[in-house]
Protein backbone atom coordinates (compact mmCIF):
# COMPACT_ATOMS: atom_id res chain seq x y z
CA UNK A 1 0.00 0.00 0.00
CA UNK A 2 1.45 3.19 -0.92
CA UNK A 3 1.34 5.95 2.05
CA UNK A 4 0.10 9.10 2.13
CA UNK A 5 1.76 10.16 5.34
CA UNK A 6 3.87 13.46 5.24
CA UNK A 7 6.63 13.82 8.18
CA UNK A 8 6.89 16.18 10.62
CA UNK A 9 11.10 17.60 10.55
CA UNK A 10 11.11 19.78 13.24
CA UNK A 11 13.14 18.03 15.14
CA UNK A 12 15.58 21.02 16.40
CA UNK A 13 19.50 20.45 16.00
CA UNK A 14 18.79 17.21 14.12
CA UNK A 15 20.16 17.21 10.43
CA UNK A 16 17.01 16.66 8.00
CA UNK A 17 17.64 13.22 6.87
CA UNK A 18 17.93 12.00 10.22
CA UNK A 19 14.71 13.62 11.30
CA UNK A 20 13.15 12.18 8.15
CA UNK A 21 14.21 8.63 9.15
CA UNK A 22 13.56 9.22 12.81
CA UNK A 23 9.92 10.76 11.34
CA UNK A 24 9.39 7.31 9.70
CA UNK A 25 10.52 4.72 12.93
CA UNK A 26 7.94 6.91 15.15
CA UNK A 27 5.06 6.68 12.82
CA UNK A 28 5.86 2.99 12.35
CA UNK A 29 5.93 3.07 16.28
CA UNK A 30 2.60 4.64 16.65
CA UNK A 31 0.74 2.50 14.09
CA UNK A 32 0.66 5.62 11.17
CA UNK A 33 2.42 3.78 8.45
CA UNK A 34 2.87 -0.16 8.56
CA UNK A 35 5.38 -2.46 7.49
CA UNK A 36 4.62 -3.74 3.63
CA UNK A 37 4.01 0.14 3.06
CA UNK A 38 5.47 1.91 0.10
CA UNK A 39 7.20 4.98 0.80
CA UNK A 40 6.97 7.92 -1.58
CA UNK A 41 9.40 8.19 -4.28
CA UNK A 42 12.64 10.37 -3.72
CA UNK A 43 11.57 13.34 -5.51
CA UNK A 44 7.76 13.07 -4.37
CA UNK A 45 8.56 13.26 -0.82
CA UNK A 46 11.42 15.66 -1.03
CA UNK A 47 8.88 18.50 -2.99
CA UNK A 48 6.49 17.91 0.16
CA UNK A 49 9.03 18.43 2.82
CA UNK A 50 10.57 20.77 0.83
CA UNK A 51 13.58 19.61 1.29
CA UNK A 52 16.80 18.34 -1.33
CA UNK A 53 16.16 14.80 -2.91
CA UNK A 54 19.38 13.84 -2.02
CA UNK A 55 18.48 14.23 2.05
CA UNK A 56 15.43 11.87 1.39
CA UNK A 57 17.64 9.13 -0.84
CA UNK A 58 20.48 10.02 1.95
CA UNK A 59 17.67 8.81 4.86
CA UNK A 60 16.02 5.74 2.83
CA UNK A 61 19.82 4.73 2.37
CA UNK A 62 20.12 4.54 5.82
CA UNK A 63 16.87 3.32 6.79
CA UNK A 64 17.61 0.27 4.57
CA UNK A 65 20.98 -0.23 6.44
CA UNK A 66 19.68 -0.18 9.83
CA UNK A 67 16.68 -2.96 8.51
CA UNK A 68 14.08 -0.30 8.99
CA UNK A 69 13.32 -0.08 5.22
CA UNK A 70 13.88 -1.93 2.18
CA UNK A 71 14.86 -1.15 -1.28
CA UNK A 72 12.75 -3.70 -4.16
CA UNK A 73 13.70 -3.78 -7.99
CA UNK A 74 11.60 -1.38 -9.84
CA UNK A 75 9.39 -1.35 -7.24
CA UNK A 76 10.52 1.21 -4.92
CA UNK A 77 11.07 1.87 -0.84
CA UNK A 78 8.92 -0.08 1.55
CA UNK A 79 8.82 -0.52 5.46
CA UNK A 80 10.52 -3.69 6.65
CA UNK A 81 10.39 -4.89 10.73
CA UNK A 82 11.07 -1.95 13.14
CA UNK A 83 14.47 -2.53 14.43
CA UNK A 84 16.71 -0.49 16.76
CA UNK A 85 18.97 2.37 15.35
CA UNK A 86 22.47 0.54 15.09
CA UNK A 87 24.40 4.10 15.77
CA UNK A 88 27.74 4.07 13.86
CA UNK A 89 27.68 0.72 11.13
CA UNK A 90 31.00 -0.72 10.19
CA UNK A 91 32.29 -3.61 8.72
CA UNK A 92 30.61 -6.51 7.10
CA UNK A 93 26.24 -5.37 6.93
CA UNK A 94 23.86 -8.02 5.68
CA UNK A 95 23.39 -8.18 2.17
CA UNK A 96 20.33 -10.27 0.57
CA UNK A 97 21.07 -13.40 -1.44
CA UNK A 98 19.98 -11.83 -5.08
CA UNK A 99 21.76 -8.28 -3.85
CA UNK A 100 25.51 -7.90 -5.50
CA UNK A 101 27.38 -6.61 -3.45
CA UNK A 102 30.01 -3.65 -3.83
CA UNK A 103 29.78 -2.14 -0.74
CA UNK A 104 31.70 -4.63 1.49
CA UNK A 105 35.49 -5.43 0.97
CA UNK A 106 35.77 -9.04 0.45
CA UNK A 107 38.50 -11.21 0.56
CA UNK A 108 38.45 -13.70 -2.48
CA UNK A 109 37.98 -17.76 -2.35
CA UNK A 110 41.47 -19.24 -3.09
CA UNK A 111 41.04 -22.32 -0.94
CA UNK A 112 41.39 -20.83 1.94
CA UNK A 113 39.48 -23.43 3.93
CA UNK A 114 41.04 -26.17 2.85
CA UNK A 115 44.58 -24.59 3.67
CA UNK A 116 43.08 -24.42 7.47
CA UNK A 117 42.04 -27.19 7.36
CA UNK A 118 45.25 -28.79 6.67
CA UNK A 119 47.06 -26.11 8.83
CA UNK A 120 44.75 -27.15 11.77
CA UNK A 121 46.16 -30.89 12.05
CA UNK A 122 49.43 -29.36 12.53
CA UNK A 123 48.52 -27.08 15.65
CA UNK A 124 50.01 -28.48 18.85
CA UNK A 125 48.94 -28.78 22.50
CA UNK A 126 50.31 -28.97 25.61
CA UNK A 127 54.16 -27.46 26.84
CA UNK A 128 54.44 -24.28 25.46
CA UNK A 129 51.41 -24.22 23.86
CA UNK A 130 48.77 -25.54 26.71
CA UNK A 131 45.51 -25.04 26.32
CA UNK A 132 44.72 -24.55 30.49
CA UNK A 133 47.69 -21.54 30.46
CA UNK A 134 46.95 -18.24 29.68
CA UNK A 135 48.83 -17.39 26.02
CA UNK A 136 51.59 -14.80 26.04
CA UNK A 137 55.13 -16.84 27.24
CA UNK A 138 54.91 -18.35 23.34
CA UNK A 139 54.29 -15.07 21.55
CA UNK A 140 57.84 -14.08 20.49
CA UNK A 141 57.77 -16.66 17.36
CA UNK A 142 54.49 -15.47 15.58
CA UNK A 143 56.03 -11.78 16.50
CA UNK A 144 59.09 -12.47 15.31
CA UNK A 145 57.59 -14.58 11.91
CA UNK A 146 55.19 -11.70 11.37
CA UNK A 147 57.43 -9.08 11.10
CA UNK A 148 59.65 -11.21 8.27
CA UNK A 149 56.48 -11.80 6.33
CA UNK A 150 55.38 -7.87 6.48
CA UNK A 151 59.14 -6.63 5.87
CA UNK A 152 59.04 -4.72 8.60
CA UNK A 153 62.14 -6.27 9.97
CA UNK A 154 63.97 -3.70 7.71
CA UNK A 155 62.76 -1.23 9.76
CA UNK A 156 64.86 -2.30 12.65
CA UNK A 157 61.50 -3.28 14.32
CA UNK A 158 62.15 -5.49 17.44
CA UNK A 159 59.71 -8.60 18.07
CA UNK A 160 59.06 -6.82 21.30
CA UNK A 161 57.61 -3.89 19.85
CA UNK A 162 55.31 -5.88 18.19
CA UNK A 163 51.89 -6.63 19.70
CA UNK A 164 49.23 -9.19 18.60
CA UNK A 165 45.99 -8.29 18.07
CA UNK A 166 42.15 -9.79 16.52
CA UNK A 167 42.53 -8.04 13.41
CA UNK A 168 43.71 -4.26 12.36
CA UNK A 169 40.30 -2.73 13.80
CA UNK A 170 41.34 -4.22 17.47
CA UNK A 171 44.70 -2.75 17.05
CA UNK A 172 43.50 0.30 16.00
CA UNK A 173 41.71 0.67 19.08
CA UNK A 174 44.36 -0.52 21.01
CA UNK A 175 46.84 2.15 19.54
CA UNK A 176 43.97 4.89 20.48
CA UNK A 177 43.85 3.76 24.02
CA UNK A 178 47.40 3.51 24.82
CA UNK A 179 48.56 7.17 23.54
CA UNK A 180 45.10 9.13 24.31
CA UNK A 181 44.87 11.25 27.66
CA UNK A 182 42.50 13.71 29.29
CA UNK A 183 39.09 14.49 29.10
CA UNK A 184 38.53 15.17 25.51
CA UNK A 185 41.28 14.17 23.50
CA UNK A 186 40.90 14.71 19.85
CA UNK A 187 42.21 12.98 16.75
CA UNK A 188 43.23 14.30 13.06
CA UNK A 189 42.27 12.22 10.11
CA UNK A 190 41.47 12.17 6.75
CA UNK A 191 38.35 13.83 6.07
CA UNK A 192 37.19 10.37 4.42
CA UNK A 193 37.63 7.64 6.75
CA UNK A 194 36.40 4.38 7.49
CA UNK A 195 33.41 3.98 10.23
CA UNK A 196 35.45 1.28 11.84
CA UNK A 197 38.00 4.47 12.66
CA UNK A 198 35.31 6.00 14.02
CA UNK A 199 34.39 3.43 16.17
CA UNK A 200 37.57 3.15 17.64
CA UNK A 201 37.64 6.52 18.00
CA UNK A 202 34.16 6.66 19.77
CA UNK A 203 35.24 3.83 22.46
CA UNK A 204 38.77 5.84 23.26
CA UNK A 205 36.05 9.04 24.14
CA UNK A 206 38.13 11.24 21.10
CA UNK A 207 36.72 13.76 18.66
CA UNK A 208 37.57 13.07 15.19
CA UNK A 209 38.62 16.05 12.73
CA UNK A 210 39.68 15.92 9.09
CA UNK A 211 42.16 17.44 7.35
CA UNK A 212 41.51 18.77 3.83
CA UNK A 213 43.70 17.03 1.02
CA UNK A 214 44.37 17.45 -2.50
CA UNK A 215 46.14 15.05 -4.81
CA UNK A 216 49.52 14.40 -2.82
CA UNK A 217 47.43 13.74 0.45
CA UNK A 218 46.93 16.04 3.29
CA UNK A 219 47.85 19.63 2.64
CA UNK A 220 50.27 20.53 5.39
CA UNK A 221 49.34 23.93 5.85
CA UNK A 222 45.56 22.64 6.60
CA UNK A 223 47.25 20.14 9.23
CA UNK A 224 49.39 22.57 10.67
CA UNK A 225 46.55 25.43 11.22
CA UNK A 226 44.36 22.02 12.54
CA UNK A 227 47.42 21.07 15.05
CA UNK A 228 47.94 24.62 17.02
CA UNK A 229 44.04 25.06 17.07
CA UNK A 230 42.64 21.10 18.35
CA UNK A 231 46.03 20.02 19.84
CA UNK A 232 45.43 16.67 18.55
CA UNK A 233 47.26 14.31 20.34
CA UNK A 234 47.01 11.37 17.07
CA UNK A 235 47.76 11.63 13.38
CA UNK A 236 45.51 8.39 12.02
CA UNK A 237 46.65 8.02 8.06
CA UNK A 238 46.28 5.48 5.64
CA UNK A 239 49.15 6.77 3.40
CA UNK A 240 49.97 4.33 0.75
CA UNK A 241 46.31 3.62 -0.79
CA UNK A 242 43.60 6.04 1.00
CA UNK A 243 40.43 4.13 1.99
CA UNK A 244 37.99 4.76 0.02
CA UNK A 245 39.82 7.31 -2.68
CA UNK A 246 42.69 5.32 -3.23
CA UNK A 247 45.03 8.05 -3.18
CA UNK A 248 48.82 7.64 -2.77
CA UNK A 249 50.47 10.02 -0.14
CA UNK A 250 53.72 11.65 -1.86
CA UNK A 251 56.99 10.56 -0.50
CA UNK A 252 57.58 14.32 -0.68
CA UNK A 253 54.65 14.60 1.30
CA UNK A 254 55.18 12.20 3.66
CA UNK A 255 58.27 13.80 4.66
CA UNK A 256 56.50 17.57 5.16
CA UNK A 257 54.07 15.67 7.38
CA UNK A 258 56.45 13.75 9.38
CA UNK A 259 58.55 17.02 10.43
CA UNK A 260 55.12 18.80 11.52
CA UNK A 261 54.14 15.67 13.59
CA UNK A 262 57.96 16.06 15.38
CA UNK A 263 57.65 19.88 15.39
CA UNK A 264 53.89 19.38 17.28
CA UNK A 265 55.15 16.15 18.98
CA UNK A 266 51.80 14.26 17.97
CA UNK A 267 52.01 10.35 17.34
CA UNK A 268 51.01 9.27 14.13
CA UNK A 269 48.80 5.85 13.68
CA UNK A 270 49.02 4.71 10.18
CA UNK A 271 46.79 1.98 8.86
CA UNK A 272 48.12 0.08 6.26
CA UNK A 273 46.60 -3.07 5.06
CA UNK A 274 47.40 -2.69 1.33
CA UNK A 275 51.37 -2.50 1.33
CA UNK A 276 52.07 -6.11 -0.01
CA UNK A 277 50.13 -6.14 -2.81
CA UNK A 278 52.19 -3.33 -4.55
CA UNK A 279 54.78 -4.84 -7.01
CA UNK A 280 56.63 -1.57 -6.24
CA UNK A 281 55.88 -0.77 -2.51
CA UNK A 282 56.01 2.48 -1.59
CA UNK A 283 57.49 3.90 1.84
CA UNK A 284 55.13 4.35 4.68
CA UNK A 285 55.99 6.54 7.65
CA UNK A 286 58.07 4.26 9.50
CA UNK A 287 60.65 5.19 7.06
CA UNK A 288 60.14 8.77 7.57
CA UNK A 289 59.94 9.33 11.74
CA UNK A 290 59.80 5.49 13.09
CA UNK A 291 59.73 6.93 17.18
CA UNK A 292 56.46 8.03 16.67
CA UNK A 293 54.83 5.74 14.43
CA UNK A 294 52.32 3.20 15.39
CA UNK A 295 51.39 1.02 12.72
CA UNK A 296 48.61 -1.40 12.24
CA UNK A 297 48.08 -4.32 9.81
CA UNK A 298 46.64 -7.73 9.73
CA UNK A 299 46.35 -10.76 8.19
CA UNK A 300 42.80 -10.57 8.18
CA UNK A 301 42.57 -8.25 5.65
CA UNK A 302 45.55 -9.82 3.44
CA UNK A 303 44.65 -13.22 3.21
CA UNK A 304 41.65 -14.66 5.20
CA UNK A 305 39.08 -12.59 7.29
CA UNK A 306 38.19 -15.16 9.27
CA UNK A 307 41.72 -15.50 11.01
CA UNK A 308 41.31 -12.35 13.04
CA UNK A 309 45.04 -12.00 13.18
CA UNK A 310 46.65 -8.49 13.42
CA UNK A 311 49.37 -7.00 14.89
CA UNK A 312 50.22 -3.23 16.62
CA UNK A 313 53.86 -2.39 15.73
CA UNK A 314 54.65 0.32 18.41
CA UNK A 315 57.34 2.47 18.21
CA UNK A 316 61.41 1.84 19.64
CA UNK A 317 60.25 0.26 23.13
CA UNK A 318 56.77 0.90 23.15
CA UNK A 319 55.81 -2.30 23.03
CA UNK A 320 54.67 -2.79 26.67
CA UNK A 321 52.47 -0.30 26.34
CA UNK A 322 50.98 -1.90 23.83
CA UNK A 323 50.50 -5.04 25.72
CA UNK A 324 49.33 -3.38 28.64
CA UNK A 325 46.37 -2.03 26.51
CA UNK A 326 45.39 -5.64 24.73
CA UNK A 327 45.76 -7.30 28.40
CA UNK A 328 42.61 -5.09 29.40
CA UNK A 329 40.68 -5.52 26.35
CA UNK A 330 41.25 -9.31 25.80
CA UNK A 331 43.82 -10.84 28.45
CA UNK A 332 46.06 -12.20 25.90
CA UNK A 333 46.42 -13.73 21.91
CA UNK A 334 44.51 -16.90 21.15
CA UNK A 335 47.61 -19.37 20.93
CA UNK A 336 45.60 -21.25 18.31
CA UNK A 337 45.64 -18.42 15.90
CA UNK A 338 49.20 -17.44 16.71
CA UNK A 339 50.18 -21.01 15.68
CA UNK A 340 48.06 -21.17 12.56
CA UNK A 341 49.37 -17.59 11.41
CA UNK A 342 53.02 -18.80 11.80
CA UNK A 343 51.98 -21.87 9.81
CA UNK A 344 50.16 -20.03 7.45
CA UNK A 345 53.40 -17.85 6.57
CA UNK A 346 56.17 -20.95 7.22
CA UNK A 347 54.37 -23.15 5.00
CA UNK A 348 54.56 -20.51 2.42
CA UNK A 349 50.96 -20.35 1.71
CA UNK A 350 50.88 -17.26 2.92
CA UNK A 351 52.58 -15.88 -0.18
CA UNK A 352 50.96 -18.11 -3.03
CA UNK A 353 47.79 -16.41 -1.32
CA UNK A 354 49.08 -13.03 -1.69
CA UNK A 355 50.06 -13.57 -5.21
CA UNK A 356 47.09 -15.28 -6.05
CA UNK A 357 44.73 -12.29 -4.97
CA UNK A 358 47.29 -9.67 -6.38
CA UNK A 359 46.63 -11.19 -9.47
CA UNK A 360 42.41 -10.99 -8.59
CA UNK A 361 42.77 -7.76 -7.81
CA UNK A 362 44.69 -6.39 -10.79
CA UNK A 363 42.13 -8.15 -13.20
CA UNK A 364 38.81 -7.09 -11.48
CA UNK A 365 40.42 -3.57 -11.34
CA UNK A 366 40.80 -3.74 -15.40
CA UNK A 367 37.29 -5.09 -15.75
CA UNK A 368 35.89 -1.75 -13.72
CA UNK A 369 38.16 0.40 -15.87
CA UNK A 370 37.17 -1.28 -18.89
CA UNK A 371 33.48 -1.21 -17.95
CA UNK A 372 33.57 2.49 -16.65
CA UNK A 373 36.68 4.32 -17.75
CA UNK A 374 34.44 6.86 -19.25
CA UNK A 375 33.45 8.40 -16.05
CA UNK A 376 35.69 9.75 -13.78
CA UNK A 377 36.72 6.82 -11.91
CA UNK A 378 40.19 6.48 -9.34
CA UNK A 379 41.98 3.12 -9.05
CA UNK A 380 45.27 1.28 -8.29
CA UNK A 381 45.43 -2.32 -8.72
CA UNK A 382 47.12 -2.95 -5.33
CA UNK A 383 43.54 -2.55 -4.01
CA UNK A 384 40.22 -3.83 -3.54
CA UNK A 385 38.27 -1.10 -4.33
CA UNK A 386 37.25 2.02 -6.66
CA UNK A 387 36.73 5.70 -6.22
CA UNK A 388 33.71 6.86 -8.98
CA UNK A 389 33.07 10.45 -8.99
CA UNK A 390 29.53 10.91 -9.85
CA UNK A 391 28.74 12.89 -13.14
CA UNK A 392 26.01 16.08 -12.36
CA UNK A 393 22.82 15.22 -11.24
CA UNK A 394 23.77 12.25 -8.99
CA UNK A 395 24.45 12.32 -5.68
CA UNK A 396 26.35 9.88 -3.71
CA UNK A 397 23.58 8.90 -1.83
CA UNK A 398 20.71 8.92 -4.59
CA UNK A 399 22.79 6.86 -6.95
CA UNK A 400 23.48 4.13 -4.10
CA UNK A 401 19.72 3.95 -3.63
CA UNK A 402 19.36 3.69 -7.28
CA UNK A 403 21.52 0.80 -7.61
CA UNK A 404 20.14 -0.98 -4.84
CA UNK A 405 16.82 -1.08 -6.58
CA UNK A 406 18.98 -2.06 -9.58
CA UNK A 407 20.04 -5.00 -7.55
CA UNK A 408 23.71 -3.91 -6.67
CA UNK A 409 25.03 -2.37 -2.83
CA UNK A 410 27.89 0.14 -3.58
CA UNK A 411 28.85 2.43 -0.54
CA UNK A 412 27.76 6.47 -0.86
CA UNK A 413 30.83 8.92 0.33
CA UNK A 414 28.27 9.51 3.41
CA UNK A 415 29.31 6.92 5.11
CA UNK A 416 33.30 7.90 5.44
CA UNK A 417 32.15 11.26 7.10
CA UNK A 418 31.24 11.89 10.60
CA UNK A 419 27.60 13.08 10.88
CA UNK A 420 26.15 16.42 8.81
CA UNK A 421 29.36 16.83 7.19
CA UNK A 422 29.36 17.79 3.57
CA UNK A 423 29.76 14.74 1.28
CA UNK A 424 31.89 14.55 -1.78
CA UNK A 425 29.82 13.85 -4.76
CA UNK A 426 31.22 9.50 -5.14
CA UNK A 427 30.34 5.89 -4.32
CA UNK A 428 33.25 3.44 -3.34
CA UNK A 429 32.61 0.17 -5.13
CA UNK A 430 34.96 -3.15 -3.93
CA UNK A 431 35.90 -5.73 -6.34
CA UNK A 432 32.94 -8.16 -5.82
CA UNK A 433 35.08 -10.82 -4.08
CA UNK A 434 32.13 -12.55 -2.95
CA UNK A 435 30.84 -13.30 -6.99
CA UNK A 436 32.07 -14.34 -9.91
CA UNK A 437 33.71 -12.62 -13.12
CA UNK A 438 30.81 -12.75 -15.16
CA UNK A 439 28.26 -11.36 -12.15
CA UNK A 440 30.77 -8.47 -11.01
CA UNK A 441 30.99 -7.70 -15.15
CA UNK A 442 27.27 -7.58 -15.38
CA UNK A 443 26.66 -5.20 -12.03
CA UNK A 444 29.12 -3.00 -13.73
CA UNK A 445 27.34 -2.69 -16.54
CA UNK A 446 23.89 -2.11 -14.98
CA UNK A 447 25.89 0.79 -13.05
CA UNK A 448 27.29 2.23 -16.48
CA UNK A 449 23.46 2.47 -17.36
CA UNK A 450 22.20 3.89 -14.40
CA UNK A 451 25.28 6.81 -14.70
CA UNK A 452 23.64 7.40 -18.39
CA UNK A 453 20.24 7.67 -16.77
CA UNK A 454 18.93 10.90 -14.86
CA UNK A 455 18.06 10.23 -11.39
CA UNK A 456 14.68 12.26 -11.93
CA UNK A 457 13.57 8.65 -14.11
CA UNK A 458 15.39 5.83 -11.63
CA UNK A 459 13.95 7.51 -8.77
CA UNK A 460 10.61 8.53 -9.68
Amino acid sequence: MDTIWQPDLLQKGTAKYRALLDAIRTALENGTISKGDRLPPVRDMAWQLKITPGTVARAYQLGIEEGLLEAQVGRGTFIRDPKPARGIVFGETHVEPHIVDLKNAAVPDFGQDGIFDELSQQVTFGGAHSMVRFAGHNELETRATMLAWMGLDQHRAKPEDLVLTHGSQNATVAAFMAILRGQSPVIATDALVLPGTRKAAVLARAKIIGVPADDEGMIPKALEDLFRRERPQILHVSANIHNPTTRIMSNTRKAEIAEIARRFDIQIVEDDGQGKFFTDRPPSFLDFCPERVWYVSSLSRYLAAGLRSGFLLCPPDKGAIGRDVMQALSHSFSPIIAQLSCLLITSGHADTLLGQIREYRQDRVRLAVNQLGRWNIHWNEAADFIWLELPDLWRGSTFSLASERAGIQVAPADIFLPDDASAPNAVRLTLGGKHSSAVFVDALERLNHLLDTPPSEMLA
